[in-house]
């Protein structure tokens, strides 16, 4: 099975004809030839991408099957998934959320705080979600994360004082504290 990964999330019908509004896709939607939608409790369903515009903050796709504005508002809520190998390559210091989850997460002096385990838009800086053996640790995208794909990391060099690690110590948790501002990544 081809590895699908996660453009964005169906919010709304646009218009007459049939257009879904999705939000959370930086343009990944646009170059998908096929998607999938998935809503929790219903089979896949695969479509072909007919048309995929800007829309304000949203992207307007057309899909083959989608012909008017009450097709289109069944898929309110599902998850829009494509083939990876189908989107190619995001472009210089754009990301696509797939490829993050999983990688380890270090800091500039190779400390471990864990691997990705999720993604969050927040509406300024996307957030990586970090499970570690310590606990969870929210790190934002920002200017000091650099992802390195083929290292298979995520290096975090923030200012000192915005992200404060105390180290595990007899048997007791760290404390984590995140402040950021920050880029957003392409998903």
């Amino acid at each position: 099975m081809a590895r699908l990964i996660r453009l964005g999330t169906v919010v709304r019908a646009i218009g007459l004809r049939g257009h879904l509004g999705v939000a959370g896709s930086e343009g990944g939607v646009a170059l998908a030839g096929r998607v999938v939608l998935r809503r929790p409790g219903q089979a896949d369903q695969a479509r072909a991408v007919l048309e995929a515009r800007r829309q304000g903050r949203l992207w307007a796709i057309r899909l083959e099957g989608v012909a008017d504005r009450r097709a289109a508002e069944g898929f309110r809520g599902s998850e829009v998934l494509a083939e990876r190998a189908s989107l190619g390559e995001p472009g210089q210091g754009r990301h696509y959320w797939g490829d993050l989850e999983g990688l380890r997460v270090e800091t500039a002096d190779g400390r471990a705080l864990g691997r990705v385990a999720g993604l969050y838009v927040t509406g300024g800086v996307d957030v990586l979600a970090v499970e570690g053996e310590a606990g969870d640790v929210l790190v934002p995208l920002a200017p000091w994360v650099t992802v390195e794909r083929e290292a298979g990391r995520v290096l975090v060099d923030a200012p000192e004082g915005l992200l404060e690690i105390e180290e595990r110590k007899g048997g007791r948790r760290r404390t984590t504290r995140t402040t950021w501002r920050g880029s957003r990544s392409r998903s």
